[in-house]
C-alpha cells in the first residue's frame, strides 16, 4: 500500500535470491518475460495488470488486539476512492489479500468521507469476510452522470421498477441498480450506460470489461446500454432487459 512497504518487500526478495540460485535464476528470466513480476505501492500501480496480485494492506493495531489509527496514507485523501478503484482492478483471474485488521476496525467517520476511499476499503474488506455482496453495497448519494442515465431510469420507474443511480460496490459505481419491488434491500440488476466514447477507446474497454467480470464474480447481474442505440430505438433496447428484470421479480418473490 505504501512505498516503505515496497521498499521492504524488494529487499526481502533480492535477499532470498542471494541464497538460493534456482529462485534467482527465475528472477532473471521473469525480469525479460512478457509480464515480469511488479512489486508497487498504491500510487504507481496504475495501467498494469496480472493474472494474479497480492495486495498487503500494511494498515492495522500496532499490536494483536489494539486499535487501528485511522490514517490511510492516500486513501484518506479526495482521490482515494479512484485509486482503490485502480488496485482492485488490477488482477484478471485472482486476487489474495493479506490485512492485519478487519472491516470493523475501519470507522465510517468524517476522514470516511472525504473522497470516499476509507468507506470504500472498509466496504471491500467486508465483503472480502463475508462473502455477501450485500454487506457492501449501498447508496451513495451521488447523482446521475448523464441525461443518458436518467432517461434509462425515467423509462424502467414508467415500467414500475425503482432505480438507484452510482451505487457503489467494494470501490466501484454501477450507474443504474434496480431495485427488486418485492425485497428493497436487493438489487435485481446493474445497468452500465455506456456513450460514444467507449467505443473508440480500447484502454477504457479492456479496463470495464474487466470491472463487469468482477462485479459479476460477486454476484451482480450486469446489462449495458449503448447510447447510439438507446437514442435510435429506446424501447428496443430497454424491453428485453423489463422481460428479465420482470422474469427476476418473479422468481425473488416466490
Amino acid at each position: 500500500m505504501n512505498a516503505q512497504q515496497r521498499q521492504q518487500i524488494e529487499n526481502a526478495i533480492e535477499a532470498l535470491a542471494k541464497k538460493d540460485p534456482l529462485f534467482q535464476t527465475w528472477l532473471e528470466k521473469d525480469a525479460i518475460g512478457e509480464y515480469p513480476l511488479f512489486i508497487k505501492n498504491l500510487e504507481n500501480v496504475q495501467g498494469d495488470e496480472r493474472d494474479v496480485i497480492f495486495i498487503l494492506m500494511t494498515y492495522g493495531p500496532s499490536e494483536p488486539g489494539g486499535k487501528v489509527f485511522q490514517r490511510f496514507g492516500p486513501i484518506n485523501s479526495d482521490v482515494g476512492r479512484r485509486r482503490l478503484n485502480v488496485l482492485f482492478t488490477r488482477s484478471k483471474k485472482r486476487m489474495h489479500i493479506f490485512s492485519s485488521m478487519g472491516s470493523e476496525d475501519i470507522v465510517a467517520g468524517a476522514s470516511a468521507k472525504r473522497g470516499g476511499g476509507v468507506q470504500d476499503l472498509r466496504d471491500f474488506l467486508a465483503f472480502c469476510e463475508t462473502g455477501s455482496l450485500h454487506k457492501t453495497k449501498r447508496d451513495t448519494g451521488r447523482p446521475p452522470d448523464s441525461d443518458f442515465e436518467i432517461a434509462v431510469m425515467a423509462t424502467l420507474r414508467d415500467a414500475g421498477f425503482e432505480c438507484a443511480p452510482q451505487v457503489g460496490v467494494a470501490g466501484f459505481f454501477i450507474d443504474v441498480a434496480v431495485i427488486d419491488p418485492g425485497n428493497p434491500g436487493r438489487y435485481l440488476m446493474g445497468i452500465e450506460c455506456d456513450g460514444a466514447t467507449y467505443h473508440c477507446a480500447k484502454s477504457v474497454r479492456d479496463r470495464d470489461r474487466l470491472r463487469q467480470a468482477i462485479l459479476e464474480r460477486l454476484g451482480w447481474r450486469i446489462r449495458r446500454i449503448w447510447s447510439t442505440d438507446w437514442f435510435k430505438n429506446p424501447r428496443a433496447e430497454l424491453q428485453p432487459i423489463i422481460r428479465e428484470l420482470n422474469s427476476l421479480k418473479t422468481f425473488s418473490n416466490q
